[in-house]
């Protein structure tokens, strides 16, 4: 099942050109392990486990500090929109560098996608909206002037691992071209992009973040401050025989897929082994090949029918009635049950470190960039 967030990418830049590759994860808030807590859930009926899609950044790019790529941090929903066309050609200029008009807008036009696809509403482009997204262009502009002054660069091999990098999120070589051409992109423009904008990651990853890191004491600390953020659900670890019925299905037809399940449920209360009758007869083909198994699961994660019989299993082995649902006609076994509890801090410290050190690369990023805006000389006309 997948599972999203507001993104979190500072310095996001031109490898939004490919975001149809990337996914999305949920929240940045300390939790124990998903691998553990979350395994991927196959819903019945589906062929394969639902994957949790990854939510990796084009071209490496640091997870921290700042709204990304002109994401604003404030709701300037209640704010009237503004014409382009009465912006001035010149918004800003940072060191007798200056952002065109034309750079603002194509920011702001994609940071009102991605706050769109993160809160759900399209916020209007507004005075507050355009200048929180200049505010990032600064920032960013800021930051490769001092990347080029101290001589920080992408060397060919680093620039071709972010092509392949990028290549791999696409299904095939085919979809990769044509996400191309959809963002009038070709191969060669990309690369450039990513010798640019490569240099600027490289520069803020080793020369202002190179030194965050996250004590033992400080993720100790944090857990026991948050010991309700650290809860791991109930959680079932079933296997099922799916009996399939098809959505316009007429009442023959579904008698018939019921009689064949309360069939094999008799067969299974007499003995027979269920992984065997799992392989043989369902019809969840996802499923099917491993006898029936699931995996682990937590509440939610199920149609409510499955979600509910499973749960009411009490001890390994148990076998469920015959479940109806939208799928058809289920036989479920408990393999497997575990009480809601608090993860242990073991389990916790990777993810807290995680969400800590992001909090802190932030901190840092920002005080960074706001001492080079304090030393130059960055003026708007916005």
């Amino acid at each position: 099942m997948t599972r999203c967030r507001k993104p979190v990418l500072f310095l996001a830049l031109t490898f939004t050109a490919l975001a149809a590759f990337a996914g999305c994860k949920k929240g940045t808030e300390a939790k124990p392990e998903e691998s553990k807590q979350n395994a991927p859930a196959t819903t019945p009926g589906q062929t394969t486990p639902a994957p949790s899609a990854q939510a990796a950044a084009p071209g490496g790019i640091p997870p921290a500090g700042m709204p990304p790529a002109g994401m604003p941090s404030h709701n300037t929903a209640a704010e009237a929109p503004v014409d382009p066309a009465k912006l001035p050609d010149v918004v800003a200029r940072i060191n007798g560098e200056e952002i065109k008009k034309v750079q603002l807008v194509q920011d702001a036009a994609t940071a009102q996608m991605r706050f769109a696809q993160a809160q759900g509403v399209q916020p209007p482009l507004s005075a507050g909206f355009y200048k929180q997204v200049l505010d990032d262009i600064i920032a960013r502009t800021l930051l490769t002037q001092e990347a080029k002054e101290q001589k920080v660069t992408m060397t060919d091999a680093e620039v071709e691992r972010e092509m392949a990098g990028l290549r791999s999120q696409a299904p095939n070589p085919e979809a990769f071209k044509k996400a191309l051409a959809e963002n009038h992109l070709t191969e060669e423009g990309l690369r450039q992009r990513i010798r640019h904008d490569g240099a600027v990651q490289k520069f803020v990853q080793t020369k202002v973040l190179g030194g965050v890191t996250v004590s033992d004491q400080a993720a100790k600390e944090f857990y026991d401050k948050n010991l309700d953020k650290m809860k791991m659900p109930e959680r079932a670890h079933v296997r099922h025989i799916l009996i399939h019925t098809e959505a316009n299905a007429t009442p023959a037809d579904k008698e018939k897929a019921k009689a064949k399940a309360e069939d094999l449920l008799k067969r299974l209360q007499k003995g027979e082994d269920f992984a065997k009758l799992a392989t043989e007869n369902s019809d969840d083909p996802g499923s099917k090949p491993r006898g029936g198994d699931l995996g682990w699961f937590t509440h939610g994660q199920m149609v409510p029918a499955f979600d509910k019989a499973a749960f009411a299993l009490a001890n390994p082995n148990d076998l469920s009635p015959v479940v109806e649902s939208q799928f058809g006609f289920h036989i479920i076994q408990l393999v497997g049950k575990e009480a809601a509890t608090t993860a242990p801090f073991d389990m916790a410290k990777p993810r807290i470190v995680q969400v800590l050190r992001q909090q802190q690369m932030e901190q840092v990023l920002a005080a960074h960039v706001q001492g080079l805006r304090a030393k130059g000389k960055v003026e708007t006309f916005i």
